[in-house]
């Protein structure tokens, strides 16, 4: 039998009480993004790698990194006693560099070397360039490529973890089963990715690549040509699936534990919960703003419409996940139909408050344009980096200082 994984096996306690501890954690998560960010991605700090899309690629991929360390290869190849014994910081130190030195050879040597070089020139820069793309372009739309398979992979990897129970991961004994999850898990990415999102880059090029990549298939649907349809969708379904899992606990989905029942009912039902938040939140707009016009500019712009629905739903998922790690899902001390209907009322109101306070003052903290569709203001790039920090913040660092592991259990067969 596999070991017992270390996220199940320990058993946190707060420090100073529920909300003592997780206002104390979230001031030092605030802080710490608040650091990076001016640091690394501040168009007015030092290195300004928000440009948008070079820096966000970079992010996207720690993101791919954090998820895949913890759900796919459930730390491996660090052992349950490391992740037992070592101080938070230690261990999040060390899992850290891992995870850095993995976004460094996805995104400079996979895409931009490998990838771009021998198969597909949009994935590098430098290629692009030699194909006489001006320099601007040609950084952005190597970021972008890299970025949206990024977008893939985080969509795939927790459906593959929870509803397919990590397989083979959890019936293999040993790394070798972790290795193949992974690269069943790249398999689909990489083949969704030219599904759905391929067909975006064919036609931003001049000539349009007609030979090498399919007219956008969703264009009569959607009325838009973009690919930020696609995107919108695939991250109101990611949100759909951690808001699903954290704050409604699982159900109904946990009801079904056999499979490939579990997967089908998993696989369908997150994809309808996120449907109803992609279609709501861009009815929402239309509420507001109008319907939009093919050809219309910025904020009446079809395609960054579809967009913005996925942006609100990430917007929703970070408020779900700060209430569900920082203040351990509060409230539970009702029946647990009561406790989700209660939670998700704080969400909603959560969501807006956080939206609202985000375009009213983001342009002063974080360095970018004012607006809500200025090309420069693209919101998936810290929400994407803080949802990042949130979750080494409890799978690295135990929640560390406002918790502390005062329990673990052992391995299984010991």
């Amino acid at each position: 039998m596999n070991e017992k994984f270390w996220l199940d096996a320990r058993r946190l306690q707060t420090r100073f009480g529920v909300l003592g501890s997780g206002l104390i954690n979230l001031t030092v998560l605030v802080c710490f993004f608040a650091v990076f960010w001016t640091l690394v991605m501040n168009p007015k700090g030092y290195l300004r790698m928000y440009t948008p899309m070079y820096g966000y690629a970079y992010e996207q991929w720690f993101l791919i990194a954090v998820l895949l360390t913890a759900l796919i290869f459930r730390f491996w190849p660090l052992s349950h006693s490391f992740m037992e014994k070592q101080h938070p910081l230690i261990k999040g130190a060390v899992l850290y560099g891992i995870n850095l030195l993995f976004v460094l050879f996805m995104v400079n040597f996979i895409f931009r070397t490998v990838i771009g070089n021998m198969g597909v020139p949009y994935f590098s820069e430098d290629r692009l360039l030699a194909l006489k793309i001006n320099p601007y372009n040609s950084r952005e739309y190597a970021s972008q490529a890299i970025l949206m398979v990024g977008a893939m992979a985080a969509l795939v990897i927790p459906i593959w973890s929870l509803h397919l129970y990590n397989w083979p991961e959890r019936k293999i004994e040993g790394g070798s089963a972790k290795i193949t999850s992974f690269l069943l898990v790249m398999f689909f990415v990489f083949a969704a990715f030219f599904l759905v999102l391929h067909p975006h880059f064919g036609i931003i090029f001049y000539p349009w690549q007609i030979y090498t990549a399919a007219f956008p298939w969703w264009e009569r649907l959607t009325n838009t040509l973009s690919g930020t349809f696609n995107l919108g969708w695939m991250m109101a379904w990611t949100s759909a699936i951690w808001f699903i899992q954290v704050t409604w606990e699982g159900y109904p989905i946990k009801f079904v534990t056999r499979q490939p029942y579990r997967a089908l009912t998993g696989f369908f039902f997150t994809l309808f919960v996120g449907l109803i938040f992609f279609v709501g939140f861009h009815f929402l707009q239309d509420v507001v703003w109008g319907p939009p016009i093919r050809g219309g500019k910025l904020i009446n712009a079809v395609d960054w419409r579809y967009l913005h629905s996925g942006e609100t739903a990430m917007f929703l998922l970070v408020v779900a996940l700060v209430l569900g790690i920082h203040f351990n899902n509060w409230p539970n001390r009702y029946a647990t139909e009561v406790n989700i209907l209660i939670r998700t009322v704080i969400i909603g109101i959560g969501t807006l408050a956080f939206y609202t306070f985000y375009y009213k003052f983001s342009n002063q903290l974080l360095g970018t344009q004012p607006g809500y569709s200025h090309p420069q203001q693209y919101p998936l790039a810290p929400l994407s980096i803080f949802i990042a920090f949130l979750l080494t913040h409890t799978w690295y660092l135990d929640k560390w200082p406002g918790e502390k592991v005062v329990r673990t259990e052992p391995e299984a067969g010991t």
